[in-house]
């Protein structure tokens, strides 16, 4: 490693504690949510279990809270549960083959060694090691430059960094780009993000996001049995582009059980399939499904743990001005890891992961609430901007069910949670959650049809800004909303058109970095 690039890690993580000892307490900075300690994150990269410890790495920007030329950002857990923040793992190398960004990827264990595999973007003359400017004034992507990015196909290639001491350090591999082109014959749109799993053969297999033009998107398979030697065999699946748009980003490929599923990130919300892999090809078995049904999750990333277990994360993006998350010093999080499965029916199962009923503090509410037509229960001594909130319903005679949380006294400023037994619905309304001009506050829904004599189920994790809805472990919905109101705390239940038994507990929840806040 030359003492350039040690340079450039030592400024990125100088930057990164220069702004978080600026940052102080934000009542809309999440909590228990995986994140930065200051400063800007997207994907998350490289989730893996090794040695005793979960890690989790993630696209960041160190310098500024905005979206510029990415590394590789770094935090550990022991438990899933509590976290700390690790060095930046790479950066990119200016003048070389990532030089305008170190992006998205995967970790695996190989031979006992880690290995990152990422997809470098070469120097595209947005910077230079000898500018005479600060690393701060550099880092913000120019106006246009994605969609010369997504353009530049040339630009990208496939790199490899291994790690020696417990992935706190990484070296970049000498034989880097270990895949420099793109396959031959195609006219591609991308080549971008591996995601990698190994097989009963020895071989480790590995997709790549891309789009063919003229046809759709497409994830590349590709082969190797030592991580440097890469094999492309074909593409395990091409999409409709009216379904599924013309280029992949973040592809994942997960073995549930008598299914597989393919997670792709077409620019926009993130779709799956489920179907059938044989022969090298993937064939789904019916149309694309939205993955949650919020506005801020985007580019999933999955690993399978020693137990076998899929779980996922997921990048919750912003829904504020730009101007607003610059000159907060930080900029969105990670929601929380999901557990992956098939349910009885062979449908997709979505639910928190177990790991998270570790951050329950005290029991605020734990009772079964009668409710009216139109009249606001309150769950009294339920309070707070960081909650867990359960559930279930008892039984109900009504049309609608409506939960209100980051409630105002007068009732001026509240989220609320909609489901409408008569079609099926479960809405996020945001219209009354925030004074703040220009924020986000379109409706989220999505469709639950509950079978005869299925209780609804809701469970809602609050962390200030931060919102994740699970229900009947088959749907999520992740949002952002920010109450500006501090008295903005309770939470209440009421129906329309009837009456209703709710059984609901509330827990206030424990920060996830070892502090008492």
């Amino acid at each position: 490693m030359s003492n350039t690039y040690a340079q450039i890690l030592a400024e990125a993580n100088q930057a990164v504690a220069d702004t978080a000892a600026k940052i102080g307490s934000d009542p809309q900075r999440p909590r228990y949510h995986l994140m930065t300690a200051a400063n800007w994150i997207n994907d998350p990269n490289g989730p893996v279990y090794h040695d005793g410890y979960w890690h989790m790495f993630f696209q960041h920007n160190p310098y500024i809270a905005d979206f510029g030329p990415m590394g590789w950002g770094h935090a550990r857990s022991p438990d899933l549960v509590n976290w700390e923040h690790c060095p930046i793992a790479i950066m990119p190398t200016a003048g070389g083959y990532d030089g305008a960004g170190c992006w998205s990827g995967s970790v695996v264990i190989h031979d006992g060694l880690p290995h990152m595999l990422y997809s470098g973007v070469a120097d595209m003359t947005l910077w230079s090691i000898d500018d005479d400017i600060p690393p701060s004034d550099r880092q913000r992507i120019p106006q246009g430059y994605y969609d010369e990015f997504l353009l530049e196909i040339d630009q990208e290639t496939q790199c490899i960094a291994t790690s020696s001491d417990g992935m706190l350090t990484w070296n970049k591999h000498p034989a880097n780009p270990v895949i420099p082109a793109i396959p031959a014959d195609f006219d591609l749109i991308g080549f971008r993000d591996p995601f990698l799993w190994q097989e009963d053969d020895g071989h480790w297999y590995m997709l790549l996001g891309s789009g063919i033009k003229g046809q759709g998107g497409v994830a590349l398979l590709y082969r190797s049995r030592d991580l440097f030697d890469w094999e492309y065999l074909n593409p395990l699946y091409v999409g409709n582009p009216a379904e599924s748009g013309i280029n992949w980003e973040c592809p994942n490929f997960l073995d549930l059980g008598g299914k597989h599923m393919l997670v792709v990130s077409p620019h926009g919300r993130p779709i799956y399939w489920l179907g059938e892999y044989a022969n090298r090809a993937f064939k789904p078995e019916g149309a694309a499904i939205r993955l949650d049904w919020g506005d801020v999750f985007y580019a999933p990333n999955s690993l399978r743990d020693p137990s076998g277990r899929w779980l996922m994360w997921g990048w919750v993006r912003e829904a504020r001005p730009r101007d607003q998350y610059a000159a907060a010093g930080w900029a969105s999080c990670l929601t929380l890891p999901r557990e992956i499965t098939l349910d009885a029916r062979g449908e997709l199962s979505v639910k928190p992961a177990a790991e998270m009923k570790q951050l329950r503090g005290e029991t605020l509410f734990d009772a079964v609430v009668e409710i009216a037509d139109r009249v606001p229960k309150s769950l009294n001594g339920a309070s707070g901007d960081r909650l867990e909130i359960a559930c279930q319903v008892v039984s109900a005679d009504c049309e609608r069910l409506c939960l209100q949380f980051r409630r105002s006294p007068d009732g001026e400023q509240y989220t609320e949670l909609v489901y409408d037994f008569s079609d099926g619905s479960l809405t996020l309304l945001r219209e009354r959650s925030t004074d703040t001009a220009e924020i986000s506050v379109e409706p989220c829904e999505c469709q639950l049809a509950l079978s005869e004599n299925e209780p609804l189920n809701l469970t809602i994790y609050l962390d200030n800004s931060v919102l994740e809805i699970y229900a009947n472990d088959r749907v999520s919905i992740t949002s952002r909303i920010y109450p500006t109101r501090d008295d903005a705390q309770t939470l209440s239940l009421y129906c329309l058109g009837g009456s209703a038994r709710i059984g609901a507990t509330v827990w206030r929840m424990s920060s996830i970095w070892g502090d008492a806040s």
